[in-house]
């Protein structure tokens, strides 16, 4: 049987679900961290570990711009 890894980034994107609980700075048209100064495009791991999920508060990403604002 054939294991299929599902993106939850293009699977969110194509879907267009809005959740409450992704990260507030991941641009999904653009598939971009606006945390980041440089705006780096976001690969499938950090993703499904940190922007498409409530987890996202442990992104250091995040944290940065946190700390950032303050």
């Amino acid at each position: 049987m054939e294991n299929i890894a599902i993106d939850t980034c293009s699977l969110h994107q194509v879907l267009d679900i809005r959740e409450p609980d992704l990260c507030p700075y991941h641009d999904r048209s653009a598939n971009v961290c606006r945390a980041s100064l440089s705006s780096i495009r976001i690969d499938g791991n950090r993703c499904a570990g940190y922007c498409s999920c409530d987890n996202f508060d442990n992104c250091a990403l995040f944290l940065a711009k946190t700390l950032r604002r303050r």
